[in-house]
């Protein structure tokens, strides 16, 4: 975007006085089970142009412009209002996860959360707030000390982006943090390469070692979440299971095992592993043509597709 920095700023400011912006959520979900556990809440900006602004964007505009606390208290109580009538008719409880800023991890969050929890009435025990790890490392003993400071107001604490950043296993044995999110880019890689797939395996094996819960981000593709599932990952979100949406879509997603997926798992594995077979049947044929019928017969051994778990 080649807007002028104080254009944005204004515009933003003014997004935020007169409360233009607003908050999408993406449900998460158990991958042992296919329920709904959770939603992530994500802000969002439209213009008054009608042009929708990144947050990747506009959240560097806020910290820039010493706006972010403002817009990170405004996500927080929003969030939490919005998710406390739905939350309260759930059968089954569900996380409410909402981003912090590097920016934000001080004594003046602290005073937001407390103040959110109180006004709307949000459960401190499904709140969870997300840091990335590269803030968390930035500055570990800072950080430690905010962190304690927020759980001591009963909230959860995840890592995210986990696996892009450079902490330590002595580092992360130190965090109070409750769950680690895998950075979409390792569930992206996972399906592509065999050390990929190493990486993703390792993590969730750590988590259960520290007592901390997983959660995949950015699953996009039926072979992600299979493997996902073959490497015993609890949790996921991400295109498959659900975009961003509205609280009213959220709630219907969050109801429906799988959420939107469009076909069950076990169908299209199956149907993949049909086609799968029946061209590689095809292709021993027409090469045992053009062999002897001693090759034709080796062939046959050496060539038979290979058998996947549907």
């Amino acid at each position: 975007m080649d807007e002028p920095v104080n254009l944005l700023e204004s515009e933003l400011a003014e997004a935020l006085r007169l409360r233009t912006l607003r908050v999408e959520f993406q449900p998460q979900f158990d991958l042992a089970s296919g329920r709904g556990c959770g939603v992530e809440a994500l802000a969002r900006w439209v213009r008054s142009t009608g042009e929708i602004v990144a947050p990747s964007v506009f959240i560097r505009v806020a910290e820039r412009a010493e706006m972010i606390h403002a817009l990170g208290a405004w996500v927080l109580h929003s969030a939490c209002a919005t998710a406390s009538a739905w939350c309260s008719r759930a059968a089954q409880p569900t996380t409410l996860s909402v981003n912090v800023s590097a920016l934000q991890i001080d004594e003046f969050f602290f005073s937001a959360i407390e103040r959110t929890l109180e006004q709307t009435g949000f459960p401190a025990k499904q709140l969870e707030l997300e840091i990335t790890e590269s803030a968390l490392i930035a500055n570990l003993a800072l950080s430690i000390e905010h962190l304690k400071a927020w759980k001591q107001l009963g909230v959860r604490i995840a890592m995210d982006d986990f696996g892009t950043g450079h902490s330590s296993l002595s580092s992360l044995s130190r965090l109070p943090v409750d769950r680690l999110k895998l950075d979409r880019s390792l569930v992206q890689r996972m399906t592509l390469d065999r050390k990929g797939a190493a990486v993703v395996r390792l993590v969730v094996s750590l988590g259960a070692e520290l007592d901390m819960e997983v959660i995949a981000e950015g699953l996009e593709t039926e072979e992600q979440l299979q493997m996902l599932r073959d490497f015993g990952c609890p949790q996921a979100q991400g295109y498959l299971l659900g975009r961003p949406m509205t609280a009213e879509l959220v709630q219907v997603a969050l109801g429906k095992t799988w959420g939107n997926r469009a076909m069950p798992l076990r169908a299209r594995v199956g149907g993949a592993v049909r086609e799968s077979q029946r061209i590689d049947r095809s292709a021993a044929s027409s090469k045992r043509s053009t062999m002897s019928a001693h090759e034709a017969a080796h062939a046959t051994i050496w060539h038979r597709a290979p058998m996947l778990n549907p």
